[in-house]
Parts: C-alpha cells; structure tokens; sequence
C-alpha cells in the first residue's frame, strides 16, 4: 500500500541504519529513471548521481559524521536548514541524470524513532535547473550591463520601488562617494535635494500610477559633502526580475546650469538697467553735461547707453573738442561704478621718465624726489573709470606694462616688489587713427586690441549742425547767468549758424565766453558772408529774442520750428516725421499737442 512519502510531489528516499534503501517514492523514479524495485533494499542510492561508489548526505547523516558531511560537500554550499532540525542542505550540478544535465538541492534528514532512537535518514531531491540558470542568466545580464555601464562617461542608476539597484562609478563620481556600495540599498529620494524633492514625489507618483512619460528632467541634488549640485536626467521604465523598474542616465550640468543662471541673472540685470538708461533720453536735449538732440548726437548717446551697461573697455574717438572727455564722464556717471572714482588721464602731457610712476605710483626713495610714497593712476581708479585721453601718446615700453595691469597681470610701484590688482574700466579717447599708429610701429597691435572693444564715434560740430542753437544757449547761460543782457542778436546767431566750427564744440564754448566778456563774435577763422546752407539755416529756424530772454524758451521756440518744419517735409505723415526725427510716435504726438500743432 503507498504511503505518504509515495505519493509526495517531490522526489524523496530513505535509508536504514546499515545504509539500505527503505523507501523509493514515485517522484525519485520519475527523477533518476530508475524504478523502486531496483533500488529498495540495495545500497545504490549513489548510482543515479555518481560514477563511482560514495556516501549521499543521508548516509552521512545516518553515521551522524557531520565532519565528513562538510568536508564532502565543501564547494557545494552546504549549510545547516534554517527550518527543519538537525537537517543539513546543499546544492550540487550532475551530468545525465534521467536523461538530462541537472542542478539539484539536497536536503537530508535524521528519522527518529517514538523513543527518539535514530532508525535512519531521509533526504529531499529538488531539480532546481531553470531557477540556476535564470540566476545565472541575470548575473550575466547584470555582469554586462555593469561593463557597459562603466563604459560610458554617464551616471547610471537602476532604481526600484524607491531604491537604488545599481549604479556605475561615473554616477557615484557625481554624487561623491568613494565606490558605488555606498549606494546600493539607498533610498533615490535622500540624493534629490529638499528644493526639488516634490518634484521626484511627483515623478514617483506617475511611476507607480503607470502615467509616467519617461521625459528629462533636471534636478538639483545633494553632493555627499552636503553642496548642491545640478544634474540633467534621462529615465526609461524597464522590467527587471519581473517587475518594473526606473532606468535612469545622469549627467552632471553643475557648471553649464551655474553659467545659464548667472547669465539669466545678468541679462535681466541688463535688461532693467537698459530699460533705466533709456529713460534717461525720453524728452530730453542731452546725457550727462552732453547738449544735442541731433540725429549724430542721438546715435552716440546709444551707444553711451550700451557702453554704460557693459564691462568692457571703450574707445572715444573725436576731433579735438568734440567733448570726447564728456562722453566718459557722461558713460561713468550712468553706470552701476556712478560712485566710484573717475580718474582722468591726459596721457601726451606726462613726460616720458615719469610716466610709469604716474600711472604705478612709486616708494619714498624710489629715485631723486621721490620723498613721500606715491599712489598711482591705477590705484586711484580702483573700482571706477580710468579716462585715458590721447592714449596713443603712451610710449610703447609703457604699454606692455599697461596691458599685463588691465589683463589682470597687476602692476608694481616703482620701488617696490609688491605686486598690486586693479579692478577699474578702461575708457580711452584719441583724436588719431590708432589702426595707423598699430601700422606705423608707434602702438601695439595686441594693447590696441584690449583697449579697443566698444568704440564711440563722437560727431564733429559741423555734421550736428542742428545742436548750435542748443548749444549756443546753453553756454549763453552758463557765462551769462550774471549779465542782464547776455543775449545774441538774430544777426550773430545766423553767424554762428554759418561757420564751420574747426575747433569744434570747444571753439563755440570759448566764442561764446568771449562775447558774454566783450559783446563781440570773435571767430579764429574769417566768416563766410553768406551761409552755405541758406535753404535750412535761415531766420525761419532762429529763435525770438528779446529782453525777457530765457533758454527754455528759445529751446521750446526752436523745437517747435524743427517740428512744423519735418511734418512739411513729410507732407503730415507722423509716422515718418517721428521716424526722421529719431523719436517715438508718441513722444511726436504729446510735442504736437503741447505746441498745439494740428
């Protein structure tokens, strides 16, 4: 009659105390292929795993030589059952087993008697083949997938529910640990930092919802030293042992995100700043100390604005009193270093042997007259504007050391072996063609190149020709403020407007001086008797003067005359007369109002 050990699914045996096989159960015949009747009774229960003749773990645990049974079964994983006592349990790979190579577990058992007598041993046969090779197959899957991963500059992380799987040496490079166990078991979440934390709560919820799109993120992190740092990262849902999972490729973007930041920061800084020195031109006849509202004159307080909001070091290039200083001072008054120094420089007026101790500075005893210690130019100038007029009269020795202090090389005070740092701008002025003084030998190519990044043309007063009656008046009022009858007559003012202006906008400054002074225009050069541009300079464009003269009111008067004056010449389209003017729309249309012109 079966009994139970018969009729149970897994392939059993058992042996006597002298070795005999007891019991042969249907499971271990479909197993080994080797029928009960053959094998009761006999002590072959070796045969059907073993060329040769040798004990099984039942034998072993019926002579209770737990020693032998270790030293046999070694390399074989042996080990004590966790769940049956006095049990012992192994693995073992055989060679055509009933037909087939196998891999088996073992699990061989002491059998007691009622009184607790040992009267044998039983052991368990499993064929555990495809759970081995599907091991196998995941180590090797696992094994390649970690070559490959070490391969690529990328972090890679493997992460299911919630944490981390795997992940390669370049992705605990980024996060800064010293080898990629550290990471192995740890929770994802603890690596985002506590700003970005929401979002992975987000991503997991989609994950685990099946909504997540599998898209790029970016994230900021938390470096093991506690710093935060950025990352970009591409993440894919793949099943792995069955189950799904977050494939995730990380690249560190600490210094790319720093930069788009800084550059994000610095663009609204510019927009804002743009948006105030804008304003500054709305309505008005000047920038700064500069007097003009001329086309030229608009185009250069442009490019003052650009200039202003910039780092960069300008060029002014001018005729001699074209007012080149005042567009420095116009550019450092408007910039973010208004309250720092300005330091103005006239570069063809300092002798050659003491130019480098002007600039430099020099210690007391450096040469003969060197009593006191002496602070240079550059150190003056430390965080505001150094004003280099006429910079092409630097000699070129000078130069060399010029350049290396403003590349940010420093400089050192004659006298001393101290080298010393300067953070100032750089503003030059030249009425020279500097690209002919690089051709001729007298500058160098390379200090012409530092100092030549933003230029500015400023118009000489003959092409701005619009200006001279705002100019006029403005220095009317500045020599005059004092005199009753500082006023022009409409002759000399047609006389101003006839001459060419050499001397530029310095000229009409001392002209106008000397008739406040003397009641007389006094020009160098003789004038014309009539003017060249009679159809536009005529008596038609000059203010009414009177005894009640005032400056706003002949500003106000010539404006409006410039006004009616475009609008015919664009037959009343506003649209274009505003565009000729160099103004808004609507700045054109409050002046029309304002003047009541329909």
């Amino acid at each position: 009659m079966p009994t139970i050990i018969d009729c149970a699914p897994i392939a059993q045996f058992a042996l006597d105390l002298d070795h005999r096989i007891t019991h042969w159960n249907r499971a271990m015949v479909k197993l080994t292929g080797e029928s009960a009747e053959q094998m009761i009774g006999t002590r072959d229960q070796w045969k059907p795993f073993y060329p040769h003749e040798r004990p099984v773990m039942a034998d072993l645990i019926v002579d209770r030589n737990v020693g032998a049974l270790k030293k046999l079964y070694m390399d074989r994983g042996v080990s004590r059952s966790d769940i049956i006592p006095h049990a012992w349990e192994a693995t073992d790979f055989f060679k055509n087993v009933g037909g087939k190579d196998r891999h088996f577990y073992f699990l061989a058992a002491p059998i007691f008697d009622r009184t607790g007598h040992l009267v044998g041993a039983i052991e368990t046969v499993q064929d555990i083949t495809r759970q081995v090779q599907a091991e196998n197959e995941l180590r090797a899957s696992q094994e390649r997938y970690r070559i490959l991963s070490e391969q690529v500059a990328d972090g890679v992380v493997l992460i299911q529910k919630d944490n981390i799987l795997f992940a390669n040496a370049a992705f605990a490079e980024i996060f800064g640990y010293q080898s990629t166990a550290e990471l192995i078991g740890k929770e994802a979440i603890t690596l985002i930092a506590a700003s970005d934390k929401s979002i992975y709560r987000q991503m997991r919820e989609d994950f685990n919802h099946d909504r997540y799109d599998g898209k790029s993120l970016q994230w900021r992190c938390r470096h093991v030293d506690g710093s935060e740092i950025w990352i970009e990262t591409s993440n894919n849902v793949v099943s792995w042992n069955e189950e799904p999972a977050l494939l995730t490729t990380v690249r560190d973007i600490s210094d790319r995100k720093r930069r788009e930041l800084a550059d994000r920061k610095e663009t609204n800084h510019l927009r804002s700043e743009n948006e105030r020195l804008k304003s500054l031109l709305k309505d008005r006849y000047g920038l700064g100390k500069i007097v003009g509202s001329s086309r030229p004159m608009q185009a250069t307080y442009k490019n003052i604005i650009k200039a202003a909001s910039s780092s960069a070091n300008v060029i002014i290039y001018g005729e001699s009193g074209t007012g080149k200083e005042l567009v420095a001072r116009a550019i450092h008054g408007i910039s973010d270093r208004a309250e720092r120094e300005f330091i103005a420089v006239n570069c063809g007026a300092i002798p050659e042997n003491l130019i480098e101790s002007e600039f430099f500075g020099h210690k007391k005893g450096a040469f003969t007259g060197a009593t006191i210690d002496k602070i240079g130019f550059l150190e003056s100038a430390r965080g505001g504007f150094l004003f280099l007029d006429e910079v092409g009269e630097i000699p070129l020795n000078m130069q060399i050391k010029l350049l290396r202090a403003i590349e940010g090389g420093g400089f050192t005070p004659v006298g001393s072996n101290r080298v010393r740092k300067t953070d100032c701008r750089i503003i030059a002025a030249t009425n020279q063609d500097l690209k002919a003084l690089v051709k001729d030998g007298r500058m160098r190519e390379d200090f012409f190149y530092r100092i030549h990044i933003i230029p500015i043309q400023v118009p000489p007063l003959r092409e701005r020709r619009e200006d001279l009656p705002l100019l006029t008046y403005h220095f009317l009022d500045m020599f005059g403020q004092h005199q009753e009858d500082a006023v022009l007559p409409e002759k000399a003012l047609k006389a101003i407007l006839a001459y060419d202006w050499p001397g530029n906008v310095r000229e009409l400054q001392n002209v106008i001086q000397r008739y406040v002074t003397f009641k007389k225009l006094d020009f160098l050069n003789s004038l014309p008797s009539e003017t060249e541009d009679g159809e536009v300079w005529n008596e038609s464009f000059t203010p009414e003067i009177g005894a009640d003269f005032k400056l706003r009111h002949a500003v106000e008067n010539f404006e409006k005359r410039i006004l009616l004056k475009a609008l015919q010449l664009e037959k009343g389209n506003r649209t274009r007369t505003a565009l000729a003017l160099g103004t808004e729309r609507r700045s054109l249309q409050r002046k029309l109002q304002k003047y009541k012109i329909a």
